[in-house]
């Protein structure tokens, strides 16, 4: 990844513990989450693992609010923690926090690789950590969509999730260990049956939507209890947003697809069209729960220079993407 190293080398500071490829911190209930007091120059999370937002010259977070009455969350997955920031104060919550002129700290409530079923579930195990929610804003939606295409989604009442395969091999070793025989059995019988086939694009969809608009009916019952105003944001991907990136944006796209990157994998969902009929399906059902809904791609589109560096990869955000987001997110809540 020579090209994006070269102009983004901080995001060396992510590479350890912070990627699929990084250490894992397993967790009963949640199956994972970032590592507890974690400090760097890019990256610092407090005692429980959230990452922290800055909000002029001072830090909060969820488990370390400091003085604060009130509070507003951003919640989400890898966008919102802030994978592609050069530092906490780069980061969406951050961010929101330095253009919003109404009062109220927002914390950095995102989760790296989360889907839907997680990102509930991380409200659900610390909301007794938070003070008055004064609003909350839902900032997701892609992981569902990725997932989707996933056959083993089928076999999981809440959707399957991410490092599903290693978590499936760590777990399965007690087994193998008491069944070797067995096991192999198994083995060659699944390695000579043919790879499941992968769900139709329409499939993939409206499985997304029906596990999001789930989950999302549980941050509204939650919300409640705080008399919270909630929103939903289906989150950016750089192609929903415009066909052509900046040159940095270009010449990154580029080099991680020599690497078997984001459009060898996820080609189809890169479609405007998927975009459309996914977020026609979110804001229906997000109507009739009586919650705001933006799709947040056409709200770039309508306002992203050609020569703006908005994306590190064709999901995550620059400093300067993570500024003006923010200030869009803003306008539109």
């Amino acid at each position: 990844m020579k090209i994006r190293n070269e102009l983004a080398p901080y995001l060396a500071g992510y590479e350890e513990k912070f990627t699929s490829k990084g250490e894992i911190r397993w967790l009963p209930h949640l199956l994972f989450f970032h590592p507890q007091s974690h400090r760097s120059d890019v990256v610092n999370t407090d005692s429980i693992g959230f990452r922290y937002a800055t909000d002029g010259d001072r830090s909060y977070s969820v488990a370390d609010q400091g003085d604060a009455e009130s509070v507003r969350l951003l919640a989400g997955s890898s966008t919102v923690f802030g994978i592609g920031a050069s530092s906490d104060a780069w980061t969406l919550p951050s961010r929101l926090n330095a253009h919003d002129d109404r009062g109220g700290t927002w914390l950095n409530f995102g989760g790296r690789s989360f889907n839907s079923t997680q990102e509930l579930l991380l409200l659900t195990l610390y909301r007794h950590l938070l003070p008055k929610v004064d609003e909350i804003v839902l900032f997701s939606g892609f992981n569902n969509l990725s997932l989707a295409r996933m056959p083993q989604m089928r076999e999981e009442d809440h959707g399957t999730f991410f490092q599903y395969t290693t978590y499936q091999d760590i777990f399965a070793q007690h087994e193998r260990a008491k069944a070797k025989s067995s096991v192999r059995s198994l083995l060659r019988r699944e390695k000579e049956a043919p790879a499941p086939a992968v769900p139709s694009i329409d499939e993939q969809i409206a499985y997304a939507a029906d596990l999001t608009l789930r989950h999302l009916s549980g941050w509204k019952a939650l919300a409640s209890t705080w008399d919270a105003k909630i929103t939903y944001i289906l989150q950016p991907l750089s192609g929903w947003v415009r066909d052509k990136g900046s040159r940095e944006e270009e010449l990154i796209f580029d080099e991680l697809e020599q690497h078997g990157g984001f459009a060898a994998m996820y080609g189809d969902i890169l479609s405007r069209d998927v975009n459309i009929e996914y977020a026609a399906m979110l804001e229906q059902g997000a109507k009739e729960m009586g919650i705001d809904f933006v799709n947040f791609s056409p709200v770039m589109a309508d306002s992203a220079k050609p020569d703006q560096w908005l994306f590190i990869d064709r999901i995550h955000l620059t400093d300067h993407g993570h500024d003006f987001v923010a200030g869009k997110i803003l306008e539109n809540i």
